[in-house]
């Protein structure tokens, strides 16, 4: 039913000093004491009292779900590559992003996990068009090197033609016995690329474990510490980066509601509650090093204007006015009024 006309007054006069409160020069204060009293009840409740892990998960699979297909998102990946293709006004250099100890770090725990990489390269020469791929690879390096060696040889007299009469021999001797090799090997042709491509493993993985791995890999990072990091420009197209763009995004979509990345939220979340489920709200807030000062700054900065520009359009008072009009339009107003 309407508000009587006494609970109309009354609702006017709600309504105008919220809005005083919400918008006038006391603000900063007011938001100061509002973020002592949420730290304050923060302090008292634990993260299992405020937010339930089910609840946490549900908002976190419609996000997976919805968000990366969203026109939002769309619109967002080609603004995103639109300002990696025109990049920073200025130039950077590889120094100035990321500290030279970080590389080294980051090297050392590369080159130590050469026992996870010699596996992964066995079970990628297990497929024959890699394998194949490779082999043709060592061939190519193999026939650089004979050009190479006899590039040189010719320079020297009469080691020339020596040199290149027994590589005419051996391809004689190679090509005629190719036919027969393909007769009696056969279907073996794969696994000899395969075991070819795991000597070439062996030799990267050696080379990896080798001790001048380390500061060779550093070498080249002191070589273009100082220079110009390349911009995305230079890669290619504005039409190529947003291209690529385009694709990264589709990955995203088609991988992000997939089980096993769900699953992996899941037990993301899961740990988190373990780890700070019964702690208070604010040791979280602790342990990511924001302080109450922080808080306070980042509301009053967004805040104020926030309200400001909502009570200049008229949306402040409506909003306030209808979340109380239904209020001093109760029975139980009316009865108080009536008495």
């Amino acid at each position: 039913m309407p508000p009587s006309p006494l609970a109309e007054r009354l609702l006017d006069a709600q309504v105008a000093w919220l809005v005083d409160q919400l918008t006038g020069a006391q603000l900063p204060d007011l938001i100061a004491q509002d973020v002592d009293e949420l730290l304050a009840t923060g302090s008292r409740l634990s993260v299992n009292d405020l937010v339930e892990a089910s609840a946490v998960k549900n908002l976190i699979h419609l996000v997976l779900d919805k968000v990366p297909p969203s026109a939002a998102a769309s619109t967002l990946v080609a603004a995103a590559a639109e300002v990696a293709y025109d990049g920073p006004a200025e130039e950077f250099t590889l120094a100035d992003v990321i500290d030279r100890e970080n590389v080294e770090s980051l090297v050392s725990e590369v080159l130590g996990m050469t026992d996870i990489a010699e596996k992964f390269l066995d079970e990628i020469a297990e497929s024959p068009l890699v394998a194949g791929l490779s082999s043709r690879f060592v061939g190519r390096i193999v026939g650089d090197m004979v050009q190479a060696n006899q590039a040189m040889a010719d320079k020297i007299p009469g080691l020339g033609s020596l040199v290149s009469f027994g590589t005419s021999a051996a391809g004689k001797v190679v090509g005629a016995a190719d036919k027969q090799l393909q007769q009696v090997l056969g279907e073996t042709a794969g696994k000899g690329a395969t075991f070819a491509m795991r000597r070439l493993n062996k030799v990267v993985i050696d080379t990896l474990k080798d001790p001048t791995a380390r500061d060779a890999a550093l070498q080249v990072f002191d070589l273009y510490a100082d220079k110009p990091v390349v911009r995305v420009n230079q890669l290619g197209t504005r039409e190529d980066i947003q291209r690529v763009a385009g694709l990264l995004q589709d990955i995203v979509i088609a991988g992000a509601p997939t089980e096993p990345l769900v699953a992996l939220v899941d037990a993301l979340v899961d740990a988190f509650f373990a780890e700070y489920g019964e702690h208070p709200a604010t040791t979280l807030l602790d342990d990511l090093d924001i302080t109450r000062n922080d808080i306070v700054a980042q509301a009053t900065a967004i805040v104020p204007g926030l309200l400001a520009s909502a009570h200049e359009s008229g949306e402040l008072d409506r909003l306030v006015r209808v979340r109380l009009a239904p209020f001093f339009s109760s029975p139980a107003v009316a009865e108080i009024l009536g008495s």
